[in-house]
């Protein structure tokens, strides 16, 4: 098994042969999917960076990676002894990747990458950096190929239906909505390049990444054909009658290229240049009238309709179900010694197993007690995990797919005695994750207004956490979704009736512990006055809340009443689906603060 540094050595070695100055190697798939099937997990295979998100930069004498602040701690640790420098994206004097380049290479230098894992967006990007310096991009090799010998297949995994009736519009009329879309915007043709806009779509899934029930596809849609660029072999034979009987054309995956490079000189495309890879740019004809912008799916497939809505709550009663029985397990448990972050992510799954829609994990649990909590996406493994003794916090971040919705909880818990500082960081984030919970607003807000509100009680402490706020979630698709969020990024897409929110701040401290705490909630009409129309945030996620580590002195009336109520509801949706010993922990867990 191949070192990192002995991966660079090889990697600068194909460089080389191929008179290459600089490779870049995003985490990204021909999708701008943002977990990528292993056959395109090429930054990790070579960094070692376990993360969702990053991108390493190779020269002949130095590389580097780039990660968010939810990754710091974990990056600066996988990538010790790497030969690989840690560049934290954001902070100040950190320079973006093309500065970096720009700055480290010489006149007339080539950069390369896999023109299908980068976007167009990011590289027109690249080439405005390099123009002063007459830097060239290579984009038609794949450099990871000659290197990665042992490198996996692409994934071809089942295609199957997603019923109508759970979809809650068939793919007829969701087509239907999309071609008014593309009539709005001039567009004759529309490429859809996301996973999950075309699983949407299409009202099917598959299981082709970890945890997301997607296929690798492409779609070109006109007016009068819709086209489907999949492997048809893995479509399950009702899926195929289906599709067939909606007059979708089936072509081969790769086919979509030829089909781009045919495109005659009357053709409008729509495309999303920030989810469109160079590979396929490239392929355009130059007559092609491009229209740059987002796909009508991305906001179609946000806002969830009624039937989506209606089975969402059963799917969250569920899911609060197998919590409860997980959490009363984890109280009993711990003070004996008997659990590891290993083992409560296996009795979680188990737990949420009993029922028959479980259809796997939304994302791998974050299960981090004490320091391995402040590692905001920590992956236990057997060399990581830590026994929970009875005393600090352990934090529990986790999901689940069903067919009628994608779950996200956090919930962080006290394993015995903790800390007047664990205490305290415990109750600001529930005053955060309140602050935001009761939040009315007027119609046309965007996401970073409500991230403020989240904030604004962790900044009165002279704290912060270095995460967003919120993101959107998928129906049994993906567990973040677009094209909004609660973050300080301004994103200019104001919040919808229908949309779904996750709502959760958090609190970490290096070497200590981590506190988080997430309820997935729903934009929902409120009020109309004669200044306008308000929404407010509706409560999906059924569970607890520990009320152990609260500092109640912390607390407003208006706060605790919220909690009250919260756990009101919470008791009075699970205690249906809850039998004996359980049901008395749920009782006792949600009684009266």
């Amino acid at each position: 098994m191949m070192s990192t540094p002995e991966k660079l050595s090889a990697l600068r070695a194909a460089m080389e042969a191929s008179h290459i100055d600089a490779w870049i190697i995003p985490s990204s798939d021909p999708h701008e999917s943002e977990y990528s099937s292993d056959h395109w997990a090429g930054r990790e295979w070579l960094s070692g960076f376990t993360g969702s998100a990053g991108t390493v930069v190779v020269l002949k004498d130095k590389a580097a990676l780039w990660t968010d602040g939810r990754y710091f701690l974990q990056a600066s640790q996988e990538l010790e002894n790497s030969g690989i420098e840690l560049m934290r994206d954001g902070m100040p004097e950190v320079p973006a990747i093309p500065d970096w380049l720009t700055s480290s290479l010489s006149k007339g230098s080539v950069v390369g990458f896999d023109g299908k894992v980068m976007n167009h967006h990011q590289t027109e990007k690249l080439l405005a950096a390099f123009t002063d310096k007459a830097i060239t991009i290579e984009v038609e090799k794949d450099l990871l190929n000659s290197v990665w010998t042992d490198r996996p297949a692409m994934p071809a995994t089942s295609v199957f239906l997603h019923d109508d009736s759970i979809a809650g519009k068939t793919r007829e009329e969701k087509m239907a909505e999309v071609r008014q879309g593309m009539a709005k915007k001039g567009a004759s043709h529309l490429l859809i390049t996301m996973l999950d806009d075309i699983a949407w779509l299409l009202n099917l899934r598959a299981s082709d990444i970890e945890c997301n029930p997607v296929f690798l596809s492409y779609i070109l849609l006109t007016d009068t054909q819709v086209k489907l660029y999949v492997n048809n072999s893995r479509i399950e034979a009702d899926a195929l009658q289906a599709l067939k009987a909606s007059g979708i054309e089936l072509l081969p995956y790769d086919a979509i290229a030829d089909d781009i490079r045919s495109l005659d000189s009357d053709t409008r495309l729509l495309m999303n240049p920030a989810s469109t890879n160079q590979w396929l740019v490239n392929a355009l004809p130059e007559s092609v009238k491009v229209i740059k912008g987002a796909s009508p799916t991305l906001l179609l497939k946000a806002i969830k309709n009624d039937v989506e809505i209606e089975r969402m709550g059963d799917c969250h009663r569920r899911d609060g179900a197998a919590m409860v029985r997980f959490m009363r397990w984890l109280e009993n448990n711990i003070p004996g010694g008997n659990v590891t972050e290993l083992s409560l992510d296996e009795f979680l799954q188990s737990s949420r197993a009993q029922a028959p829609e479980f259809k796997g994990p939304s994302f791998p649990t974050i299960a981090g007690y004490a320091s391995n909590g402040a590692i905001i996406h920590y992956r236990a493994d057997e060399q990581s995990s830590l026994n929970v003794e009875p005393k600090g916090l352990l934090l529990v971040d986790s999901g689940a797919q069903y067919p009628d919705g994608t779950t996200d909880i956090t919930r962080t818990f006290a394993c015995g005695p903790m800390t007047e500082e664990e205490q305290k960081d415990y109750t600001l984030v529930l005053k955060a994750h309140i602050n935001l919970a009761k939040a009315r607003f007027l119609k046309g807000t965007r996401g970073m207004q409500l991230d403020m509100l989240a904030r604004q009680p962790v900044w009165e402490a002279g704290q912060n956490y270095n995460h967003g706020t919120g993101h959107g979630i998928g129906y049994f698709l993906n567990v973040h979704e677009g094209p909004h969020s609660v973050s300080p990024k301004w994103i200019d897409q104001p919040l919808q009736v229908g949309m779904l929110l996750t709502n959760e701040p958090g609190m970490y401290r290096n070497g200590k512990h981590g506190v988080r705490i997430e309820n997935i909630m729903r934009v929902a009409e409120d009020i109309t006055t004669e200044f306008g129309e308000f929404y407010k945030l509706v409560p999906m996620t059924l569970a607890p809340m520990d009320t152990r580590p609260i500092v109640r002195e912390m607390l407003t009336q208006s706060e605790i009443d919220w909690l009250n109520g919260y756990h009101s509801k919470v008791r009075e949706e699970l205690s249906p689906l809850l039998s004996g010993d359980d049901l008395d922990w749920l009782n006792k867990a949600t009684q009266t603060f």
